[in-house]
């Protein structure tokens, strides 16, 4: 009876300097949805991602420029031991015309000297002119710099696929955080709750071993389970205080001020979404018509088309039609005019420029490579369709897996619990042995687990189908 005492005191004692780890009491749901809003309205990668279509637009204001009115001009004087030798001066003001790639002119010329022949000698008042460059063949229809604005359009709608990637991209990284966070919160409030078991489960043994009840060892064995579970209690405090410093890494505010998570914010339960054969068919549907890899391939292939017209443009001759009238003076109703523009009947000049290369070599070949470029860009849009359509494929048949392990490992803790109940009536009327009273209970609290981390990857498998699908929520 003496060493009976002694190991029950040497148990208190025991019990007395066993310590839990702490945390706060919770208090309030933070859901998912409201860590979703979060995310995308202040994380700093999703604000980043608007740079790209900012970045985009302003392209699309350089591609502009190239229809930009310009003044342009010259001045030329030579003079040479007091004589003149000429004193020339251009100045126009020069507008691009949309349709038909034709240069509106209007400007002042102004030659003068002793050594300038008659056929560019203007007068001291020079001459005022009003003319149009036109494009007969090659440009006509499209030249590089209307090419150049349709393919800066069309980049925008790259710039969003991009953007719209990027997201994406940190939508899945948070939403897998959540759910750590999650399973980190559940397996902590189960072990807490095993390891509260456990401690009441230790008096009770040491009072009933007091009386003499039961015997005296009873108690090392409770006492061995309370601090074994008092290892796994303080890992799960653990793990659960690291999940929500890394959870806490996409909370932000106004002004790009890092948040917390509040020591209150509890994680809301799975939704416990069921998808059906329709839900993938709609995934499917929808990756055809807004998944940015394959949005990106579509219009490139739109720019390439941009591309192969203006290849073929290139093949025919460059002719340019200069046609000019003219007024003396700085005005536009001068007396030697007796029609202006367009009918050019006295006081005009034309010119017609001319380029044809004789085997246009050079053309052609800028004209295969584009044709290459494009049956490349198919190809790989192919591909990418392919493998787009196998990952959603995956990640449902990942999602639907986990459904029926969720239900199978549900019933396995609904019979788990009928096994621990039968084996603490055994233990009561003394036909079993708290040895395996703690067995059954550690595989309850095992399963149970498994359970929520089951959860877990079911909800973390649904944030991969969307990705896949290039989606980052189901309201899409």
């Amino acid at each position: 009876m003496l060493r009976y005492s002694y190991l029950l005191l040497i148990a208190g004692l025991l019990c007395s300097n066993i310590t839990q780890a702490q945390i706060p009491d919770s208090s309030r749901v933070f859901t998912y949805r409201e860590f979703f809003q979060q995310v995308l309205s202040y994380h700093p990668v999703v604000q980043q991602s608007d740079l790209i279509a900012e970045s985009a637009r302003r392209d699309l204001l350089i591609a502009r420029g190239g229809l930009d009115p310009s003044i342009q001009g010259t001045f030329d004087r030579k003079v040479y031991k007091g004589k003149e030798y000429f004193n020339r001066s251009d100045f126009f003001l020069k507008v691009p015309v949309w349709l038909g790639g034709a240069d509106l002119k209007v400007g002042w010329d102004r030659n003068v000297g002793e050594t300038l022949s008659d056929d560019i000698r203007t007068g001291p008042e020079g001459i005022t002119y009003l003319g149009l460059t036109v494009p007969l063949g090659q440009g006509l229809l499209i030249d590089s710099r209307r090419a150049t604005l349709r393919q800066a359009v069309l980049f925008q709608d790259i710039a969003d696929a991009e953007r719209v990637k990027a997201v994406n991209k940190i939508v899945l990284t948070a939403a897998k955080d959540y759910w750590n966070w999650y399973f980190a919160y559940q397996q902590y409030r189960l072990i807490q709750d095993f390891y509260q078991l456990a401690e009441t489960r230790f008096r009770a043994t040491r009072q009933r071993a007091l009386i003499g009840d039961i015997a005296a060892i009873d108690t090392t064995e409770a006492l061995v389970t309370l601090q074994d579970r008092q290892v796994q209690y303080n890992q799960a405090v653990l793990d659960l205080q690291n999940a929500r410093l890394v959870l806490s890494n996409h909370l932000w505010g106004k002004e790009r001020v890092p948040l917390e998570l509040p020591d209150d914010a509890i994680p809301q339960q799975t939704a416990g979404r069921i998808l059906t054969d329709a839900t993938l068919s709609d995934l499917l549907q929808q990756a055809r018509l807004r998944h940015p890899e394959l949005l990106k391939f579509e219009i490139k292939s739109q720019q390439l088309r941009i591309d192969e017209r203006l290849g073929r443009e290139m093949l025919r001759p460059s002719i340019f039609f200069n046609a000019s009238t003219l007024y003396r003076g700085l005005s536009f109703n001068g007396s030697e005019t007796k029609s202006g523009f367009p009918y050019l009947n006295d006081n005009y000049k034309f010119s017609v420029d001319l380029y044809l290369p004789l085997l246009f070599r050079k053309e052609r070949g800028k004209l295969q490579q584009i044709r290459i470029k494009q049956l490349q860009n198919d190809l790989e849009l192919t591909q990418a369709r392919r493998e787009v359509s196998n990952e959603i494929n995956v990640a449902f048949n990942e999602v639907k897996l986990l459904e029926d392990q969720i239900i199978v490992q549900q019933r396995a803790v609904q019979n788990q619990e009928l096994l621990l109940n039968a084996e603490i009536r055994k233990y009561n009327i003394g036909e079993s042995s708290l040895f395996l009273v703690n067995t059954r209970e550690a595989k309850l609290n095992e399963l149970r687990v498994k359970v929520e981390s089951l959860r877990t990857k079911y909800e973390k498998a649904l944030a991969t189908l969307l990705f896949a699908a290039g989606l980052a929520d189901w309201q899409q």
